[in-house]
């Protein structure tokens, strides 16, 4: 795909009219899809489902999707607010053992 699509999406993303959830340091969005931003060093836990995200990397964005098989912690670890779509998963706050970690780093190829 190219840089300036993917670039489009991330605009489209972040631009979405997010409004403060429940759960400290989680704004959502809902249309189609549920929206969500991710604020740095939060985590939130997903249902299973599909989650699609476009991260900020040094050498441009990078984007990815998942299937999210079973509930799931989702941490960002990153130095900035995290902005994902999420397709039927639910989102609530528990502690559970099924991790998922996005971490800073500077390789072109790696998304988490």
């Amino acid at each position: 795909m190219s840089k300036e699509l993917i670039f489009e999406k991330y605009k489209f993303i972040v631009s979405r009219p997010y409004k403060p959830s429940n759960y400290e340091g989680l704004e959502m969005f809902y249309d189609k899809n549920t929206f969500i931003k991710l604020d740095k060093n939060q985590d939130i836990t997903l249902s299973g489902g599909k989650i699609y995200l476009i991260i900020k990397k040094p050498h441009g964005l990078k984007e990815g999707s998942f299937n999210i098989e079973k509930d799931t912690q989702f941490y960002n670890l990153t130095n900035s607010s995290l902005y994902c779509v999420l397709s039927d998963c639910v989102v609530y706050k528990e502690e559970i053992e099924n991790k998922l970690f996005v971490k800073n780093g500077v390789s072109q190829d790696e998304l988490l």
